[in-house]
């Protein structure tokens, strides 16, 4: 299921239960140790073993449970005490294993010891603003910890700002809850720049995209005039997308957004290299991986600027000869990347089998068979997911639900199930900036995903039922106080709607 695969692809299914369809799929393979077993290859030392490092979601999700129990319920209520020996229980796990458990909350990133959770930093957004606001920008569970005193933690972890000021801040908030097992305290670091920050990384992301942008034309015209590649500039420029997915993942997930019908191509490359490395973050901060992964992304369509642009841009089905044409891109590329001097050979190799499929039916084929390198098979996720959620010339682009539930649907067959799963993590059913209905009848925006519930996402509501323009407000979907009235129907089309979702973000 890869973009051209689409003309004659599945339909759309209803997206009602992706997470049991994506289970289903998930037991032909191995599970999430089978990805991070092949990129640590080429991956770098862990402060945590890989086991702890998965861990920490669910540990993650205990703490945020136990801030909103803290937060809605008095502190002897069953919903607090429970969600404290819940917490308690996973890093009772860590403390078996001989090892604290020190956690730090940091601009957008959450980190467990020196090594940063990308995924984890997506999905816990919400808690990572939470702790910071309150200056608990790191917390250390040690060894000795007791279930009492995990209860006590809620009187912090609950805390609302106006609480931590009132009680002479974090520290002293810490002191009076007793918690000698418990060191938190705020990360010393100025923040009085930080909307400053956020314009430059939204800037950051505007520059390297727009030239990413330039890159891709230049390239175009050096293939259709038979010069030669310039290696060198084609890494530079993926260097720049790394540092910035990095370091700017929601500037550049945002950009990824970005479509253009007379240059789909470009554009599609583009958001493509931004999905695979948001995607290869989560699994990894190798940058030697990433770099590589970030230059076969970029070029995996690379091939296709040697077609003719009257097949490209056909809008009737096509010919056997010019489907036949169409699918000798991979072949093409690959070509054109391994005459390129410099160029890491992992690039090519996902250059080349970005359309072969998980389950190896697609093409080009390759005997005697072999699975495809993990590079190819984050590259043919994103591929898929931009490609149905764009325009082009023989098809409407879907609406971002639609394309997910196709993506779930396709996991374990089309789809690496592993990767499939990550990638919904990352962006939830609902991805950020989908214009959606809720069932109220109101119009939304999404903010980002829910750590806790991928189907209820953060939203910001733009319009009341009937389509009046209201004043934006947030609404997290997947608080039983805050959302339990609420809860997404279906993505809209944000030009039918005449909406401009970049207004309201």
């Amino acid at each position: 299921m890869a973009d051209d695969d689409l003309r004659g692809g599945p339909g759309g299914p209803e997206v009602r239960s992706p997470q049991s369809d994506m289970d289903a799929a998930a037991g032909v393979d191995q599970g999430p140790e089978r990805i991070h077993a092949e990129i640590e290859a080429a991956g770098g030392p862990r402060s945590f073993s890989g086991k702890q490092v998965r861990r920490a979601r669910d540990l993650l999700a205990r703490l945020y449970a136990l801030r909103r129990a803290g937060r809605l319920y008095p502190l002897e209520h069953p919903a607090v005490t429970g969600a404290a020996h819940d917490l308690f229980a996973v890093i009772a796990a860590y403390h078996a294993e001989g090892t604290d458990v020190p956690l730090t909350f940091f601009e957008d990133e959450v980190l467990l010891g020196e090594q940063v959770l990308a995924e984890d930093s997506v999905l816990f957004d919400q808690l990572i603003r939470d702790m910071t606001a309150i200056g608990a920008g790191t917390v250390t569970f040690h060894r000795g910890l007791t279930p009492d005193e995990a209860e006590r933690f809620v009187r912090v972890a609950g805390a609302r700002f106006e609480e931590v000021s009132a009680g002479g801040g974090i520290r002293e908030l810490a002191e009076q809850a007793r918690l000698p097992h418990i060191s938190i305290s705020a990360v010393s670091v100025v923040r009085d720049d930080v909307e400053v920050q956020d314009q430059d990384a939204r800037e950051a992301a505007k520059a390297v995209y727009t030239s990413a942008l330039d890159l891709l034309r230049e390239l175009e015209r050096l293939i259709r005039s038979n010069q030669t590649l310039s290696a060198g500039h084609i890494k530079g420029t993926v260097r720049s997308l790394v540092d910035n997915v990095l370091r700017n993942r929601y500037a550049m997930l945002e950009l990824s957004s970005l479509k253009s019908f007379d240059e789909y191509t470009f554009y599609h490359c583009i958001n493509v290299a931004i999905l695979s490395l948001a995607l290869g973050s989560t699994l990894t901060r190798d940058y030697r991986f990433l770099s590589s992964l970030g230059v076969g992304a970029l070029l995996h369509d690379i091939g296709k600027m040697s077609v003719d642009i009257n097949v490209l841009n056909k809008t009737a089905p096509l010919t056997s000869e010019e489907w036949a044409d169409i699918r000798e891109h991979p072949v093409r590329g690959a070509e054109m990347t391994a005459l390129t001097s410099g160029l890491d050979r992992a690039a090519m190799v996902c250059v080349l089998e970005h359309h072969m499929r998980y389950d190896l039916t697609g093409y080009p084929s390759r005997h005697p068979q072999r699975p495809q390198h993990v590079s190819s098979r984050i590259v043919a996720v994103a591929d898929a997911y931009d490609a149905m959620t764009s325009r082009r010339p023989y098809s409407a682009p879907r609406m971002q639900d639609e394309a997910m539930g196709i993506i779930v649907r396709n996991a374990g067959s089309a789809l690496d199930p592993t990767l499939v799963r990550l990638f919904v993590d990352m962006l939830g059913y609902f991805p950020p900036r989908s214009l959606v209905l809720l069932n109220t009848g109101e119009t939304a925006v999404v903010v980002s995903p829910s750590p806790s519930d991928r189907a209820r996402p953060i939203v910001r509501v733009i319009a009341e039922p009937g389509g009046v323009i209201t004043e934006p407000f947030d609404v997290d979907l997947s608080d039983p106080a805050e959302g339990r009235d609420r809860s997404v129907m279906r993505c809209l089309d944000p030009t039918g709607a005449n909406v401009d979702v970049a207004d309201f973000l």
